[in-house]
């Protein structure tokens, strides 16, 4: 169910609720209001009928004053007057036929406890009023009025008035209808459509009309198109950034090529160099033994050649300090050489790891590049 249907929806449970509780009110207070006005008329009624009694007028009089009362007022059902003499009996009354019977016993307890008593039945109302004539004599006077035809009128009011309600509540639906389809469906339709339209990568949303409103659905249009162009220019920004990461990375690649072949070159050089290094400083192990050798053979020379073999040991120990020190030399070199095979080693290692890894970041950014330009597009 749309946003619009579930406001209308939720519009007209509302007024029927608040048009529902206008009636009941409407019709309990002006119930109420018709039974005080027929109290009050009963009322007035008794007030003449006892000014009757306090300037001592004959009982007979009473009647035609009663049918007078009965001809003034359509809703008196009946008017009955008691006088107390042993016990309450009928004097006059809107009903010849009831003239001196017994009152009935709520009439003697009104009597008797000084008080007024109202009843309704239906739509009749019955009141007892207590009164006092000419002398002090204690009398009873029993009301009965009809508020069928009050009643009758104040249906056929709040009929109008639901008549009228009803209409309204159409006219309001329609109203309110029109008002969510115009003001919050349409403009909340091209929001979702818009939305849809990023969402598959067209970033152009053309929401117009709804950023020229003054309220918040209009600041939302001209927020959500703002943030649309921010989008764009960063994918724009972004994609930029991928064809210019994907052309270094190449570099990259291409450099750490050329770099490991060097240092595989390098290596492979200091490798023949050590070994070369490695193969004369054997030789002049070997030639510093011969030498060692000799020099001990000639110390054992007899005392004739000593002047002559003097002068060749000297030679021969020149000679072998020289020959120790290039092979202290040689050896110095060799540990060098090993340190720095090793190194080569290590740094082989590092530039094909690193250019592995440029090698994927590549076509990492390969693919963000063709992500972000068929976004872009």
């Amino acid at each position: 169910m749309s946003l619009f249907r579930k406001l209308v929806i939720l519009f007209s449970v509302v007024i029927l609720v608040i048009l529902s509780a206008t009636l009941t009110i409407v019709y309990v207070e002006s119930r109420r209001t018709i039974v005080q006005l027929s109290k009050e008329k009963a009322v007035s009624m008794i007030q003449t009928i006892d000014s009757a009694l306090l300037s001592d007028v004959p009982d007979y009089q009473f009647e035609s004053v009663l049918l007078n009362l009965k001809k003034q007022e359509p809703d008196l059902i009946s008017f009955d007057i008691y006088k107390l003499n042993d016990f309450l009996y009928d004097i006059a009354s809107t009903n010849p036929h009831r003239i001196g019977t017994q009152a009935s016993p709520s009439s003697t307890i009104a009597l008797g406890e000084h008080k007024v008593l109202t009843m309704l039945d239906g739509t009749t109302i019955n009141l007892i009023v207590p009164l006092t004539g000419y002398g002090g004599m204690p009398y009873s006077a029993d009301v009965k009025l009809s508020i069928a035809g009050d009643l009758r009128s104040n249906h056929i009011l709040l009929s109008e008035i639901l008549y009228i309600g009803l209409c309204a509540l159409a006219l309001a639906l329609l109203s309110a209808w029109l008002f969510t389809r115009e003001v919050l469906s349409k403009p909340l339709q091209a929001m979702m459509s818009a939305v849809n339209e990023v969402a598959t990568g067209n970033f152009v949303v053309n929401l117009r009309k709804s950023s020229r409103r003054s309220d918040e659905l209009g600041s939302l249009a001209r927020s959500f198109e703002r943030m649309t162009s921010g989008l764009q220019q960063l994918i724009t920004r972004m994609a930029q950034t991928a064809e210019e990461l994907h052309t270094d990375f190449e570099q990259l690649v291409e450099s750490g090529d050329f770099t490991a072949h060097g240092a595989l070159h390098m290596a492979d050089v200091i490798q023949h160099l050590n070994e070369s290094i490695s193969s004369q400083f054997s030789k002049l192990q070997e030639l510093g033994g011969k030498m060692s050798w000799h020099l001990q053979a000639t110390a054992e020379i007899t005392s004739f050649a000593q002047t002559a073999d003097a002068d060749d040991e000297s030679d021969l120990r020149q000679w072998l300090v020289t020959i120790e020190g290039l092979m202290d030399e040689a050896a110095q070199v060799h540990r060098h050489l090993q340190g720095l095979a090793s190194t080569a080693n290590g740094q082989l290692g590092a530039i094909r790891h690193i250019n592995r890894t440029a090698g994927r970041l590549s076509e990492m950014a390969s693919e963000l590049r063709t992500l972000l330009l068929t976004l872009e597009v």
